[in-house]
């Protein structure tokens, strides 16, 4: 459990990340899926990592839709870990 607490920021970093590289230029879904594939690599389950519509979590398909909400929601051992980030 101490290794868990230890790594369960991760989840959080990485969100601002992917937040940081839509940001800059990248496509939503294809930061959301890099995302969640570190967070796989890291030893998290993810349940979703999805980037919506901030007003209507609607799915987007490209930045000119936003604003932007990144939503997350992952495991780690016996805890699920949910975050949100605005872009």
């Amino acid at each position: 459990e101490a290794e868990e607490r230890a790594q369960a920021p991760l989840l959080a970093r990485i969100l601002n990340e992917t937040a940081a590289a839509i940001r800059s230029g990248a496509a939503p879904e294809e930061a959301a899926a890099q995302a969640s594939a570190k967070l796989g690599s890291a030893g998290f389950a993810v349940d979703y990592l999805e980037a919506r519509q901030a007003e209507t979590l609607a799915p987007i398909a490209s930045r000119e839709e936003g604003p932007i909400r990144l939503l997350v929601a992952a495991r780690l051992g016996k805890t699920r870990l949910i975050d949100n980030i605005l872009v």
